[in-house]
């Protein structure tokens, strides 16, 4: 079974950003995106629903913070670009 489209590009995403903070050593955050992840590419919408939860108060996603510049850099273009879809495929969802 092909997957949507924009599904896709989010579990694409999902799988970067979790690839990226599992190679900065992070130990949390990769496990919970991989669960996400994992539902998402299941075709099950709670797994956008979790995923969007992740960066709920300050000590969410939103809030991890790198000490290099560059990957503090690239940590947010991955973190945009992944909220991003998942907002706008919770948006589609909450349309119909």
């Amino acid at each position: 079974m092909n997957l949507h489209p924009q599904i896709a590009a989010l579990a694409a995403q999902m799988e970067d950003l979790s690839t990226f903070l599992r190679a900065q050593g992070d130990r949390l955050w990769p496990g919970r995106i991989d669960l996400c992840r994992h539902l998402v590419a299941d075709s099950n919408f709670a797994g956008v629903d979790r995923f969007l939860r992740l960066f709920e108060g300050e000590d969410g996603l939103g809030g991890v913070t790198l000490g290099d510049p560059g990957a503090m850099a690239e940590l947010e273009r991955l973190r945009k670009a992944a909220l991003s879809l998942a907002q706008r495929l919770a948006k589609e969802e909450g349309a119909d």
